[in-house]
């Protein structure tokens, strides 16, 4: 999944507290793209329910793929064949439409009566958000279609990392971003979540590295150069995943593993040892697992965003590695995506609060039952504080949980609504019902719908039968459709509240008078809390003394550095400003860049020294970063 970015915990002062502590440990963009319609040559009528797909998968089906690849790291493309089985859903059609963005395709066979013969295909006309449909035409009887292909160096959907953006800087990588509607990019596919497919894989890579891919991987693999894969379980195609580089293993367990460059692989065994315990509470409370192994791939400081819920191999962010597991509630987030999103999918992506408002609800409760009350209660309170802080930079159509995209970018969709105002429904009905009655009811809501797609209507008809029908009194459907269809938070949103903001703030009263206060034994959160409460004319003096006493300029804490940073940037605090070049030309994610560069580009001056410093890091920027960053800096329209 990816960050939004809601930068401000209160109004009088940029920070990235108030991004949701379930997105800056996972993965929506930030900010919203603008809300452009497709343009005007776009079919009219959709084939399926999904708007954002080319796709007549009403009329035939892709149930299975077999991808054959080679990797080129020299011409940053793929190369090699799709190859699907159909299944006809409508007997009389003569086509299969696929999504394809920027591919080249040199032929399509069919497989007919034993055999395979050469097709005809068509490339239609490209949508600047769609990409190119591709028709290929099908015999009646046909049972198979093979698209060789290759991809442009240029795909949104992959990142092909020079080794000088690597942590071991020696060898190359890749890595794949499939969400929301990338996967084109790289596959010929029905790009559309409506869909699932199972999918057998083969990579063909440089012998000195390791490929993956977002299926069960073969523990432990030696670098042969040529990797096989199977995954079982049908998948939607956004979580399509590919990765290839330098990379060492690590077993938790039988069936949990972590992947990472070999200088990287300690300190992320380390920081993600919790795994084990977070994948035994999510059973216990949600159902067993239901794929065949949960493995951890930490990617190059490129990747824009905290994480990845690709099955079976779950991407994430080498910026999370803190050394004092401050920062797993990505680890949570991405684990609670194998039941909400990987398990139970949205069927298009008006209904994305499905996948990502249940995943943050399920990540809280990990939370909770890891590291405590305590804890959860002030990630869902600065949660819920950043919403209120992004909601009237949002459109009313925007705020909607079941939000009308019509044709709209589907990237619009992904701000701080499906992920907090989607949590805050579902403890809403939790604190009405009860645990005892919710919990198993997210129990077999998981269980009926596994490996299926859920539209919100569907959901609305399943809540009222299995939760609402049972004590009537308690949730009117009335309060369901406020929250689902209307703008803004209802009268009836949970307000959580915890006390250790309050002694926050007493020991920050303290400290300002001159006394030392011991903060050794507070979380994240409570050290961000008391950076975002600091006055406005905070002194030079008393940012010296509190970069002495805390070390924020040399912390190992991403999240605290790019807050820090953008403090310093703020107030002119010299000792720590350059180390605002070294963050920037370090790492891509957009959680924690974006608002250092927005500082920066507030005066003349600092957006001067942005433009300076992006000049350097540009190359190694992911391209939805560089599309990002690029707007801050007025070097490109929104």
């Amino acid at each position: 999944m990816k960050e939004h970015d809601v930068y401000s915990f209160s109004l009088k002062q940029l920070t990235w507290l108030a991004v949701p502590f379930a997105l800056i440990a996972c993965s929506p963009q930030a900010p919203a793209p603008a809300e452009t319609p497709l343009s005007e040559h776009t079919r009219v009528l959709t084939p399926t329910i999904d708007q954002h797909s080319f796709a007549n998968s009403n009329q035939v089906h892709t149930p299975h793929l077999h991808l054959s690849l080679q990797v080129d790291f020299n011409q940053k493309k793929l190369t090699g064949y799709a190859e699907y089985d159909l299944s006809f859903r409508d007997a009389r059609a003569t086509e299969v439409v696929f999504d394809t963005e920027q591919l080249n395709i040199y032929g399509v066979e069919q497989h007919i009566h034993g055999d395979w013969h050469d097709t005809t295909f068509a490339l239609g006309q490209r949508d600047p958000i769609l990409g190119t449909p591709l028709t290929v035409r099908v015999t009646a009887g046909a049972e198979k279609v093979r698209i060789h292909y290759s991809s442009s160096p240029q795909a949104t959907g992959l990142d092909w990392v020079d080794p000088v953006g690597t942590a071991g800087g020696q060898y190359p990588f890749l890595y794949s971003q499939s969400q929301p509607h990338y996967a084109r990019t790289w596959i010929p596919i029905q790009d559309t979540p409506t869909e699932r497919l199972t999918f057998t894989g083969e990579l063909y890579t440089p012998p000195y590295l390791i490929g993956l891919m977002g299926a069960n991987n073969p523990p432990n693999p030696e670098r042969t150069g040529y990797y096989e894969f199977r995954s079982e379980q049908p998948i939607p195609s956004y979580l399509m995943a590919i990765a290839v580089g330098d990379l060492d293993f690590y077993a938790l367990n039988d069936r949990m593993a972590i992947y990472a460059e070999p200088s990287v692989l300690a300190d992320a065994v380390a920081e993600f040892a919790y795994t084990t315990d977070m994948m035994a509470v999510t059973e216990s409370l949600f159902g067993p697992f239901a794929w065949d192994r949960y493995d951890q791939l930490v990617l190059p400081p490129s990747f824009p965003f905290g994480g990845m819920e690709n099955p079976q191999l779950a991407f994430l962010t080498p910026t999370v590695i803190a050394g004092d597991q401050s920062l797993v509630s990505l680890i949570a987030h991405e684990l609670a995506h194998s039941w909400s999103g990987n398990l139970v999918t949205n069927a298009t992506w008006r209904d994305l609060w499905l996948n990502e408002g249940f995943t943050s609800y399920v990540e809280n409760r990990i939370m909770e039952a890891v590291y405590g009350e305590e804890r959860a209660l002030m990630e869902r309170m600065l949660d819920a504080q950043s919403l209120l802080v992004s909601l009237p930079n949002l459109t009313e159509r925007q705020q909607v949980l079941h939000i009308e995209l019509e044709q709209r970018d589907p990237d619009t969709a992904f701000t701080s609504i499906p992920y907090i105002k989607a949590q805050l429904f579902l403890f809403f009905l939790e604190e009405r019902f009860g645990r005892e009655r919710f919990d198993p009811f997210v129990r077999q809501y998981f269980a009926d719908y596994s490996f299926a797609t859920i539209t919100t209507a569907e959901f609305v008809e399943y809540l009222q039968a299995n939760l609402l029908a049972l004590e009537p009194n308690l949730v009117s459907i009335a309060e369901v459709e406020e929250w689902l269809y209307s703008p803004g938070l209802p009268e009836s949103a949970p307000t959580p509240e915890v006390a250790a903001f309050d002694r926050v703030a007493a020991a920050q009263e303290r400290w300002f008078a001159g006394e030392n206060i011991d903060i050794s034994n507070w979380s994240i959160h409570e050290r961000a809390y008391f950076l975002s409460q600091l006055p406005d004319d905070v002194s030079q003096q008393d940012l010296a003394r509190m970069d002495a006493e805390f070390e924020l300029t040399n912390t190992r804490n991403n999240a605290i550095l790019s807050q820090w940073l953008v403090i310093a940037i703020q107030h002119n605090y010299q000792p720590a400003l350059p180390r605002v070049r070294d963050m920037l030309t370090s790492m891509g994610r957009l959680a924690f860049i974006r608002p250092v560069y927005a500082a920066l580009a507030a005066t003349p001056e600092g957006l001067e020294l942005a433009r300076e410093i992006y000049t350097e890091a540009e190359p190694s920027y992911h391209v939805l970063t560089r599309d990002q960053i690029e707007v801050i800096l007025k070097l490109r329209e929104r």
